[in-house]
């Protein structure tokens, strides 16, 4: 198998296609690379497969049209800092798309394994028409279409539109090392939304190796996750106890990142800044992190060579600590159906929610452990 190496500006110009993506999967993860009637896939079980999709914007195969992914939809927040809903998990006064709520409604996505084809096209007309084959041919020998998975590969995009995947591959990293990681993350419309963040916080550490419902590094969706896997049990034992936060920024089609990701930096909020890029050979700044592919395309993690100090717009860190518990716990009490939430919002207040603030006040007085027990 040949790929072609060009060197320019420190990166080396390959793009992630149909064979490096079977190729990244193969050195880095544990998923199996299966023939199906439609093509090479992988398979990934109906948790994981979730969050790829939630992550990456691959659809489930439910129609040929336009693939069901839940990607954007179960977002809280713009901004760090405040609290004021966008539709997602919340709608106003009501839980609205949550991974319980979306499994009754599609109840495919938590069940049996599922199968995700990368699909390389240059334009939506050629994109309908593999989809239809697949389709017909799926139909034809009787197996469910939505056990399949679409993966994008625009080629007539630069860098073929993979940096969601390479989001991805982001968060898959930054778990091992006991960070909730999300991509898109809230932080402040004057800044930006930054490609990806990992946290870490006192509060939450000290809940998950109590209840052993989690490990220390996972996807913030999985806590709304955890009343459909409730056998998921994780025996940790933490031994840092200390609150941190990282960010990156990730590109496929250019290497510039510099500029955004100081911005970033300059917050003081986060720890370390990363450069996201599938084929770049080093960081733009000695005080830059990168997150990149080596020739072999397994997943290389490049860390700081020292700590970036020079902050321009200084945010509080304390402040940031503090909104980012709360943020957890909407993720944590999204496990309820709007029937338990309203019966617990009045056991405890002695009234019916009327507003979204009624919510904020609510969820951010009470505990992670006070959530969990109501599912558990």
């Amino acid at each position: 198998m040949e790929y072609r190496r060009i060197f320019l500006h420190e990166v080396k110009i390959v793009e992630i296609d149909n064979n490096n993506f079977f190729e990244i999967f193969r050195q880095n993860f544990n998923f199996e690379i299966v023939e199906t009637c439609v093509g090479k896939a992988i398979k990934m079980d109906s948790y994981n497969a979730f969050l790829y999709c939630n992550i990456t914007g691959a659809g489930y195969f439910d129609n040929p049209v336009l693939p069901f992914t839940p990607k954007g939809m179960m977002k809280l927040f713009y901004n760090a800092f405040n609290y004021k809903f966008v539709t997602g998990i919340f709608e106003n006064t009501t839980l609205n798309n949550t991974p319980y709520k979306l499994s009754q409604i599609k109840p495919y996505l938590f069940k049996g394994d599922k199968f995700i084809i990368p699909v390389e096209f240059n334009t939506e007309i050629e994109l309908q028409r593999k989809l239809k084959q697949y389709r017909n041919e799926l139909i034809a020998q009787n197996i469910p279409t939505t056990d399949f998975i679409i993966q994008r590969i625009e080629k007539s995009k630069k860098g073929n539109g993979m940096e969601p995947f390479m989001e991805y591959l982001t968060c898959e990293t930054f778990k091992k090392y006991g960070y909730v990681v999300e991509n898109q993350i809230p932080l402040a419309h004057s800044i930006g939304s930054p490609d990806f963040g990992g946290y870490k916080t006192k509060e939450y550490i000290d809940f998950v190796s109590k209840y052993n419902c989690l490990p220390l590094g996972f996807h913030i969706i999985e806590l709304a996750m955890l009343r459909l896997f409730k056998g998921r049990k994780c025996h940790i034992n933490a031994t840092e106890l200390s609150n941190d936060a990282v960010v990156g920024e990730a590109k496929t089609s250019t290497n510039k990142m510099t500029e955004q990701l100081l911005k970033y930096l300059n917050t003081s909020l986060f720890s370390e800044g990363y450069e996201i890029h599938p084929f770049k050979l080093s960081p733009n700044q000695r005080f830059f992190g990168l997150v990149t592919l080596d020739d072999d395309f397994k997943i290389k993690l490049i860390k700081p060579g020292i700590k970036y100090t020079e902050y321009a717009n200084i945010l509080s860190k304390e402040d940031y600590f503090s909104w980012l518990n709360n943020y957890l716990k909407y993720y944590l009490i999204a496990n309820l159906t709007n029937d338990e939430l309203n019966e617990f919002y009045h056991s405890k207040v002695g009234d019916k929610i009327g507003t979204p603030e009624d919510i904020i006040n609510f969820v951010n007085g009470c505990s992670f452990e006070e959530i969990y027990r109501l599912f558990a």
